[in-house]
């Protein structure tokens, strides 16, 4: 394969980033965007500007967008409640798919898209933060052995609340757990939660959360939460502690903060995705220019270039349905702990 020929299943949810990374690459052809017939009006308008913003054409019909004949990977970037259905249609088709996070809003969604990738001829992954450079990095000094063994993992991802406008299309996304299948738990743990199984390698054997509507008049208006606080206790009695949330300013650099601590027996180390940065001062005031790109940005570019390589090479992307079944657990778990008021191992 010369070319990785690309069409993107509804153009709702991050459409609009993702494919202006994709089409910069050379390596990459856009065939279009499409939405699905009987979607709502304002989902075809959304589409619709998503392709004409990035000048590639609009699709009529939807399966064009995963037709085998015309596309090699069709990338599903619905509202999350159709993720998984979406993603189903695609491969059913026969192409690989790559699937907006999260993969699914329910263990028994993803469990489905398991059992079918098991008969379908295409690969399937699923946008992710594991290339980040900072996350990398942290992970190649464990193997090294500079921090002996890990005991626990600090992890943290928060989003400003002063960029909400910016970064989020519709805040009904969001809020509406009809379109977004629940709050800032499913939108962000499971970026925490793949850091701590990325850096360990361990399996997570007991989940306690808690969680609240903090900040956001929306979340509290339609019951989910805007923070929370989740603890895993992992095999070999490791530990972490995972934070998300939309809070009024996050501490980074952008739209959103990453950042990840591990205790290890013999080292101690601290990863944040918008360091190393350069500091300039100026007339206007003290400016921080992230290296590599902003924590936001970069570690979804380093993502979507690592799929077209590999799937130019012939090869799976890293980071698939088994990955994303891992961390849908630890959400899962995480929201049936609030409901229990107890600890809950992941299903």
């Amino acid at each position: 394969m010369t070319a990785l020929r690309v069409a993107f299943a509804s153009g709702v949810r991050h459409a609009g980033s993702y494919l202006d990374e994709l089409r910069r690459d050379p390596r990459v052809e856009i065939v279009g965007v499409a939405e699905e017939a009987d979607a709502p009006a304002w989902m075809h308008a959304d589409g619709r500007r998503a392709a004409a913003d990035a000048g590639v054409p609009w699709l009529e019909d939807i399966r064009s967008a995963s037709d085998p004949d015309r596309v090699d990977l069709t990338v599903v970037c619905s509202e999350p409640t159709r993720h998984a259905r979406l993603a189903a249609d695609a491969m059913s088709a026969g192409v690989h798919v790559l699937v907006d996070k999260p993969v699914a809003t329910t263990l028994a969604d993803v469990d489905a898209l398991l059992d079918l990738d098991r008969f379908t001829p295409g690969t399937v992954s699923v946008v992710n933060r594991t290339h980040a450079a900072a996350l990398r990095r942290t992970r190649a000094w464990i193997d090294a052995g500079h921090l002996g063994l890990p005991r626990h993992v600090d992890a943290e991802f928060l989003a400003s609340g002063a960029f909400f406008a910016r970064s989020v299309e519709r805040p009904e996304l969001v809020v509406d757990p009809a379109l977004s299948g629940g709050g800032e738990i499913l939108n962000f743990l499971g970026y925490c939660a793949d850091a701590v199984l990325h850096l360990t390698g361990l399996e997570v054997e007991s989940v306690y959360a808690m969680s609240g509507a903090l900040f956001a008049a929306g979340h509290a208006e339609h019951g989910v939460e805007d923070t929370a606080v989740v603890s895993l206790g992992l095999s070999n009695g490791v530990t972490a502690t995972l934070t998300v949330g939309r809070i009024p300013f996050a501490p980074g650099l952008g739209p959103t903060s990453s950042s990840v601590r591990v205790l290890g027996s013999h080292g101690h180390a601290t990863a944040d995705d918008d360091q190393p940065a350069v500091l300039r001062f100026g007339a206007e005031g003290l400016a921080a220019h992230p290296i590599g790109g902003g924590g936001g940005v970069a570690p979804v570019r380093a993502w979507l270039t690592h799929v077209v390589d590999r799937l130019i090479a012939g090869a799976a992307p890293d980071y698939g349905l088994a990955e994303a079944r891992a961390s849908l657990a630890v959400i899962d778990a995480a929201y049936r702990s609030i409901a229990a008021g107890d600890a809950v191992r992941p299903g």
